[in-house]
């Protein structure tokens, strides 16, 4: 029997597997994500993210620290201090009861102040009386030493002279029409006070002013 021809069986070929291709679209999504993650954007331009960040705290010191280093960079002058410089009083003796302060009106030249307002604060310190002679001298009732004038230049000048702000000494003393009150201006810092008030000068008792008195008394 002659042998049935047998069909040719089909054979598939599956040939070698491809790695399916990206879409274009999906390229461009990881370009975009890896520019973006490079900080550019379209065309090379960069992206800035302004989302707020919190900074660094500082401390109060450091704080306090950079507000001085402001202020000394904006403002140099204030940031240096400078000695003031003062003539030491020369106080001689006048005869038995009275001494003669000889370089006051130089001193209260280099202060920048009038003598006469000078001379009530020494009288209301001292409690004496005195006046200018013609030579500028300051003459006073008592026995006082150079030290005691020095003492009182100081606290003259504390109270007078001296800004409280930045402690220069160039300033000026005017006196307030309205309130006649004496006011401290500082040139270099701006900054303004109103002085202490003199109190009279001391007057001593003389027997005319017990003869005016008893007088008004009867």
């Amino acid at each position: 029997m002659p042998e049935e021809e047998q069909e040719p069986q089909e054979e598939f070929d599956f040939g070698t597997k491809k790695k399916p291709k990206k879409s274009s679209k999906k390229k461009d999504g990881e370009k975009k994500e890896k520019k973006e993650d490079a900080g550019e954007g379209e065309e090379g331009q960069l992206i800035v993210d302004t989302e707020w960040k919190p900074g660094p705290t500082y401390t109060y010191q450091e704080m306090l620290t950079r507000f001085y280093q402001i202020i000394e960079d904006k403002n140099p002058s204030l940031g240096t201090t400078k000695k003031y410089i003062m003539k030491p009083p020369q106080v001689v003796r006048v005869g038995s009861k009275k001494v003669a302060w000889v370089n006051f009106t130089e001193i209260t030249t280099m202060m920048n102040r009038p003598p006469d307002h000078v001379t009530q604060f020494v009288l209301s310190e001292f409690g004496t009386e005195g006046s200018i002679a013609g030579d500028g001298q300051l003459i006073l009732k008592g026995r006082y030493l150079p030290k005691h004038a020095e003492t009182l230049l100081r606290k003259y000048i504390k109270e007078f002279v001296a800004c409280e702000m930045c402690k220069a000494a160039n300033t000026t003393l005017q006196r307030d029409a309205s309130t006649r009150l004496y006011m401290v201006s500082c040139k270099n810092c701006g900054a303004s006070r109103t002085a202490a008030s003199i109190k009279s000068g001391y007057h001593a008792t003389t027997r005319a002013d017990r003869k005016k008195e008893k007088a008004m008394k009867a």
